[in-house]
């Protein structure tokens, strides 16, 4: 077994600015690309649903509950399809619903930014 001072110094020998430096440089390109291509996908779907709310006149302060509602659907979007998909966004439509979001303007967001109808 190590002692204190071993791991002590391991711990120091990880942690020390230039490393970690060098190890972030490193991944900095793979990090950017990530990220740029997250964005790519995003942004449109945040759009979207910024457009739908302004036209549902959803207050400014409630709005962000809704971004989070699409960002869920969108995320079973990328795993699910079909049937699996639809059960998926009213599950997250009857979250919010609890949560206390308009039914109308969830069931509109589904459908105008994802294409799913829901029941």
């Amino acid at each position: 077994m190590r002692t204190d001072k071993q791991r002590i110094a391991k711990y120091k020998a990880k942690t020390d600015p230039v490393i970690v430096r060098r190890k972030v440089t490193a991944q900095l390109p793979t990090m950017m690309a990530g990220y740029a291509a997250h964005a790519n996908e995003i942004v449109p779907v945040e759009e979207a649903v910024s457009a739908v709310l302004v036209q549902e006149q959803v207050a400014p302060p409630v709005r962000i509950l809704y971004h989070a509602f699409a960002k869920q659907v969108w995320k079973c979007k990328k795993k699910y399809s079909g049937a699996a998909l639809v059960l998926m966004a009213q599950s997250k439509r009857d979250q919010w619903l609890g949560r206390g979001l308009d039914d109308r303007v969830l069931r509109r967001l589904a459908l105008d930014v994802f294409g799913i109808t829901l029941a």
